[in-house]
């Protein structure tokens, strides 16, 4: 794709950052918003996957507009218990900035592609900590099957599978109806709801597998009750069975051997103790599978239990939602760092002037003349351009008498046929310098500062240019200081006349004259009209040539036209190709004619 300032980072960022209507800026290296602005990477400019920063923008912007930060940051909760408001947030404002803004969707899902393939979305296995096995389900799972990022949906098994080892299904399937609730949140304040009633459900599931596990002890085998109390041994339990077995048979031999026959009688051992009988085979496997279930349902339920408690306890880097995408601003951060530009800037936020009614008025008298000749040059200028031109073709419907001896030499163009010329198509934005340096007082009426003479030329050019029909102008002041470098002063569509008291009363500050002519292109790439011109009316002193030399050549590559107008100084030539000094309004008739003939 063949670069431009119209593609550049910084006019799409401004773009973007206008139809979300969030601030956006381009930084050093860093990656990051503060609730009111998004600071984009200075990425180079043959990054070859913008959409990613598209999507992070996306994502940022969604934040800005759909999230109430006071809730986030109100109410101290658990680090689980946050990390689940971050899951249902992401999920629901990714939803309603697609609701919005349906292109973004693509976007967004480019940013998942691109950390799947990455490796920036952790896998869960059996070592990684419970509270982030859970928090990786319900992520993937929501950003594959409620915002449509299908591309996460092995991830979503995978976890949902350590999960299901550990924890009973019953608890899984609790945890499911309660996330298939967050795509349906209408507001921060309700995700937060949904991230405790989840903490809530991890608490008693918790708590019901802890009873679980006692409930699941083994019992007492009762007929391996035996006292420790030696004087206990032999007496009744003994002397009773003894009783039973001369009241069955004859003799001892008989009593013996039906002891040995019964699964419940009982025979001595050496010590005197009760012992099992060892011809007992099917009794003692089955007390044996009694005794393993038991163990086996004790120990899972103690598991559980202990999983569940460590995803409660979980403390700062236990259970980070946000992994994948903070890996994704260091990734960015690394290429910014190595590759950046540093003659790109951030497209700035034109701040209003204060209007003054009374100066508007005066400043309009003060170019009355000189802006209506200048008008009527121009108009003229465009008229000629505009009429119909005629040529003569060997066939047609009209027929020109006047050249009929044409054909007596053979000529048959004797047709004639006009052709209309289209009048010019075209946006003009002029950026008035309002530095410091501007109220010095030179030119051939020593009393008058440069920005009287530019205020005036930059206000007359506006109003001759405005009455030619198709030509759209805009004027942009520049100077201050960094913090609103750029001052709107007639907007492309609006009348120079009605807005005449916007124009500065005096002049301060640097002169940030890489800055207005980004912001002039972006207000140049909103226009229709296929031509775009940029005429600057300075003295010459830009804050950073590097920046400023950078922006023009750029625009100048991209078909944009860039004019400049020296005010008393003939330094302006350092800076463009084309360009005019005047010096009083006397000489801005003759001389800004010339340039607009030229141009127009």
């Amino acid at each position: 794709m063949k670069r431009t300032i119209f593609n550049a980072l910084p006019i799409v960022a401004a773009a973007y950052g206008e139809k979300f209507g969030v601030r956006v800026e381009i930084g050093d290296r860093e990656a990051y918003t503060d609730g009111q602005r998004i600071v984009l990477p200075n990425v180079p400019e043959d990054y070859p996957d913008m959409d990613v920063i598209w999507g992070y923008l996306a994502h940022e912007a969604a934040h800005v507009r759909f999230t109430d930060f006071d809730t986030v940051k109100a109410n101290r909760r658990t680090e689980f218990t946050q990390t689940m408001l971050n899951v249902f947030e992401d999920c629901r404002i990714e939803r309603s900035m697609i609701r919005t803004y349906p292109g973004t969707s693509k976007t967004l899902n480019s940013v998942a592609a691109y950390m799947a393939s990455e490796g920036h979305y952790e896998i869960p296995d059996k070592d990684t900590h419970p509270a982030m096995v859970v928090v990786a389900y319900c992520l993937y799972w929501l950003q594959c099957h409620a915002v449509g990022q299908s591309v996460l949906q092995p991830f979503a098994d995978d976890a949902e599978k350590v999960l299901l080892d550990v924890v009973p299904q019953g608890v899984v399937a609790r945890l499911n109806t309660l996330i298939r609730k967050a795509p349906l949140a209408e507001s921060t304040a309700e995700a937060l709801d949904l991230a405790y009633q989840v903490e809530q459900l991890i608490r008693d599931a918790a708590e019901e597998q802890k009873n679980q596990a006692k409930e699941d002890q083994p019992k007492p085998q009762q007929g391996n009750d035996q006292s420790n109390d030696p004087t206990e041994a032999g007496k009744p339990d003994s002397a009773m069975k003894k009783g039973e077995g001369e009241g069955e048979g004859d003799d001892d031999d008989a009593s013996g051997q039906e002891a040995q026959r019964n699964p419940a009688g009982n025979a001595k051992d050496g010590q005197g103790q009760d012992a099992p009988c060892s011809d007992d085979k099917s009794g003692q496997k089955g007390d044996q599978s009694q005794g393993k279930q038991g163990a086996n349902g004790n120990q899972a339920a103690q598991d559980a239990a202990q999983f569940l408690e460590s995803v409660l306890s979980a403390a700062g880097g236990d259970c980070e939602a946000d992994k994948a995408r903070q890996a994704l601003k260091d990734e960015l951060f690394s290429i910014a760092q190595s590759n950046q530009n540093s003659n790109i800037t951030h497209v700035r936020t034109a701040v209003e002037g204060t209007p003054n009614a009374l100066f508007g008025s005066e400043l309009l008298t003060s170019v009355a003349g000189s802006s209506n000749k200048l008008k009527q040059q121009l108009y003229g200028l465009v008229q000629s351009k505009r009429q119909e031109a005629r040529r003569y073709t060997h066939t047609g419907k009209k027929f020109d008498q006047q050249k009929i001896a044409r054909l007596a030499c053979g000529d048959t163009r004797v047709f004639e046929k006009k052709s209309v010329r289209t009048a010019p198509n075209t946006a003009v934005h002029l950026l008035l310098d309002t530095s410091g340096s501007m109220n010095v007082q030179s030119g051939v009426i020593a009393s008058r500062p440069r920005i009287a003479v530019a205020r005036e030329a930059c206000l007359a050019l506006a109003l001759a240019l405005e009455a030619i029909p198709n030509v759209n102008p805009a004027v942009t002041g520049f100077g201050g200081n960094s913090t609103a470098p750029v001052v709107s002063i007639v907007k492309h569509g609006s009348k120079s006349r009605a807005r005449a008291g916007h124009f500065p009363r005096t002049s301060a500050g640097s002169t940030p004259m890489a800055e207005a002519l980004w912001y002039g292109a972006f207000e140049l790439s909103k226009c229709r009209e296929e031509r775009k011109i940029i005429i600057v009316l300075t003295d010459g002193e830009p804050d950073s040539s590097e920046k400023a030399r950078y922006a023009i050549d750029l625009c100048e590559k991209s078909g944009i036209e860039v004019i400049g107008i020296g005010i008393n100084l003939v330094k302006v030539s350092d800076y463009f190709k084309k360009h005019i000094v005047i010096n009083d309004l006397n000489e801005l008739t003759k001389t800004l004619f010339k340039l607009m003939e030229n141009v127009l």
